[in-house]
């Protein structure tokens, strides 16, 4: 049942990415991380229909240790939508009035800069427009996040670790795209460690794989327990004997079903503590099922960012994890 619930959420979203319309030549979108637009008059901002939209984009993001929203929104009403605005990554349009015939969602792709996402509310009346973003606000919202996984893709693809991403092709059989911010910190014949580390904060994706041999394998406990084994294993905390593992007490994990590039896996978001020590901070992590190989395929990413927003930095690992294709069957 979940699989068919996950492709019907995907059909909703290409339905809603069918109205679109890509202009290829555009300036390079502005806007801070995670930031959209919300383009409609004081009028609505500030009664139903704007509470009703803050209440589908604002919602806490899971898995965080401190309560971020999953979208920052800026109301801008229509008469000051000036030319300098319309180059900001993430924009909302929200156009309610009588004359309006008909109700929907239309999307469009880098309208104004790029990578840019463009998504207009058009409604008859308030409770027309309640009713479609009841339906549509899921999907609207994966719209967003893929503008925001974009945009960190680009950034990557500006100055690529060449040597990292050969190692992933010819060990792992996948493709991605890896920042020169990302070093090799170890690796395995099943594991692989890359770290980006800053004064005061630290990234790490960890790859790993083990054979399929039945849906068992796909129980969140399950995928936790494997989590919980590689990282014991490979993942040394600061102190002698210290090491990471899944914070299961004060914040238990969240985990929804997914495809993954056509392929049933199982998102979980939550927290994670070094045993022996003090350090943590939350990961995400997408365990999938890499059938034509017979095995599962692990990415997850973590963060070490005390004190401060972690929002942006979960968004940065997700583009690199989603920017992963999969080579021929054949190989590896």
């Amino acid at each position: 049942m979940w699989i068919k619930r996950s492709v019907y959420f995907l059909l909703a979203i290409l339905l809603l990415v069918s109205c679109g319309v890509n202009k290829s030549k555009s300036p390079n979108s502005t806007g801070r991380g995670s930031e959209i637009i919300v383009v409609c008059s004081k009028q609505n901002w500030n009664g139903p229909v704007g509470n009703t939209v803050r209440g589908a984009l604002t919602q806490n993001m899971p898995g965080l240790p401190e309560a971020e929203p999953e979208f920052t929104l800026i109301n801008i009403p229509p008469k000051d939508f000036s030319k300098f605005l319309q180059s900001h990554r993430n924009v909302l349009v929200i156009d309610i009035k009588d004359g309006n015939k008909k109700s929907k969602v239309e999307t469009l792709r880098n309208v104004w800069s790029h990578p840019q996402r463009v998504i207009k509310v058009i409604a008859s009346s308030d409770t027309a427009f309640f009713n479609l973003l009841a339906k549509h606000s899921e999907a609207i919202k994966e719209l967003f996040n893929q503008n925001e996984r974009a945009r960190f893709s680009a950034q990557n693809a500006l100055s690529r670790n060449l040597v990292v991403e050969k190692l992933l092709e010819d060990d792992f059989g996948i493709k991605m795209v890896i920042s020169k911010d990302f070093y090799q910190a170890k690796k395995t014949t099943d594991f692989v460690w890359l770290r980006s580390e800053a004064t005061t904060m630290s990234l790490g994706l960890m790859i790993y794989t083990y054979p399929y041999r039945d849906t068992a394998l796909m129980n969140p406990a399950a995928v936790l327990a494997y989590r919980d084994k590689y990282t014991r294993r490979h993942i040394p905390g600061p102190l002698d004997g210290s090491y990471m593992a899944v914070e299961r007490e004060a914040y238990p994990p969240v985990t929804r079903r997914i495809l993954f590039k056509n392929m049933y896996a199982i998102e979980t978001r939550g927290l994670w503590k070094t045993v022996g020590d003090f350090m943590g901070g939350p990961f995400v992590n997408y365990t999938i099922v890499d059938a034509p190989r017979q095995r599962i395929i692990v990415f997850d990413g973590y963060i070490y960012n005390p004190n401060k927003s972690k929002r942006n930095y979960i968004r940065q690992l997700e583009s690199v994890i989603w920017g992963a294709e999969f080579g021929e069957p054949g190989k590896k």
